[in-house]
């Protein structure tokens, strides 16, 4: 298989839409962080771009996957990777200005308890201390070297950092006013005012690594081609990054948790339906037992298949689990190390693009 890792970083406000109509007077709003499938759309669109894009290309196509996409953050003068912040972690302000993160772990019920938890699963909390004050946000990507000792952290004890040292916050927005002119006039046309708000990626870039057969013959890597909503341009190009490797200690792990870093299209919506039987798709020998989950709310997703024409090409609406949803399995049998930066997705074509990749970790009973 050929492996080649891609770094994108939009040179203009980048616009990845949450769906939402755009309109006079409704402005286009970019979501967060652009969802796997617009990211390795472009990068298929790109590579097939000397093509007709025939029935049998598009095929060819699809085939092509991606693990991403990542938030690459440059500090001094190299290329570092983040990852979506979990939902098992809740963080309080220390005294001296660093941030008390502690973690959430299931606990077990006792005799007369129970929960309305899908399946009865058992409550995920964090340990009972006395504070008076709210938990502060957190910054919403995680610093590879950082998300390595989260994931080995098993117990329930808070570990002190600075923001600095945990992540990166949110990419900045810029907002900008568009205005339609009349060809004839060359005036601008009544009502015809349009807003935007896109990303702005500065030092950072979009991250994704592909994969295809070695026999499969691309178009070469354009170094400025637009990605994401109004074609809005951004620079291309490959290049070596560090990415993390499986842990030795999480062979032999019994109790895992499963930390989504892309979300998660599921047959069951909040969770893959493969849990139902307990084996990962493609990974025959390893089979996990759901104990409990930490799942915020759903992410929406929908969009146009440009391969079909007019209505035919609208995608329903699915909703996912978000990216940085928490899965607390235990390990019945097999490598765990196997789900290192794989999809976990249930549909085979979801996992090419990129959906439901999991990064593993430790935990133990609260």
């Amino acid at each position: 298989m050929m492996e080649r890792t891609l770094l994108i970083q939009p040179r203009d406000p980048a616009i990845f839409r949450d769906g939402k109509p755009f309109t006079a007077g409704a402005p286009a709003r970019s979501i967060p962080w652009p969802m796997p499938s617009a990211v390795i759309g472009a990068i298929r669109t790109r590579l097939g771009r000397l093509t007709d894009y025939d029935e049998e290309t598009v095929k060819r196509l699809r085939k092509i996957e991606q693990c991403g996409p990542f938030l690459a953050a440059k500090t001094q003068g190299l290329y570092t990777l983040a990852f979506p912040a979990p939902a098992d972690a809740v963080a309080f302000e220390a005294e001296d200005g660093k941030l008390d993160v502690w973690p959430l772990r299931p606990e077990r019920l006792v005799d007369g308890e129970g929960t309305d938890t899908p399946g009865g699963l058992p409550p995920v909390l964090m340990d009972r201390i006395e504070r008076d004050e709210k938990p502060v946000e957190m910054r919403p990507f995680w610093l590879a070297k950082w998300t390595m000792e989260w994931l080995a952290a098993s117990g329930g004890v808070a570990v002190r950092r600075s923001p600095a040292e945990i992540g990166l916050g949110g990419l900045s927005r810029q907002r900008r006013i568009h205005v339609k002119i009349d060809s004839g006039s060359q005036a601008a046309e009544k009502g015809m005012l349009f807003g935007t708000e896109g990303l702005e990626f500065e030092s950072c870039a979009i991250c994704s690594r592909i994969r295809y057969g070695e026999d499969e013959k691309w178009a070469a890597l354009e170094s400025l081609a637009p990605i994401g909503a109004e074609r809005r341009l951004a620079h291309w190009w490959e290049q070596s990054i560090d990415w993390p490797a499986a842990p030795e200690w999480l062979a032999e792990s019994r109790l895992i948790r499963l930390q989504l870093v892309t979300p998660g299209s599921f047959d069951e919506g909040w969770k893959p339906g493969w849990m139902t039987h307990g084996t990962p798709p493609g990974l025959d020998g390893l089979e996990l037992s759901l104990v409990a989950a930490a799942v915020p709310r759903a992410a929406a997703l929908s969009g146009w298949d440009l391969t079909k024409r007019g209505k035919r090409g609208e995608k329903a609406t699915r909703f996912l689990a978000p990216a940085g949803s928490v899965y607390f399995c235990e390990v019945k049998r097999g490598d765990p190390r196997r789900l290192w930066l794989r999809s976990i997705a249930d549909q085979e074509q979801d996992r090419r693009d990129g959906f439901g990749l999991v990064l593993c970790g430790v935990w133990q009973w609260r």
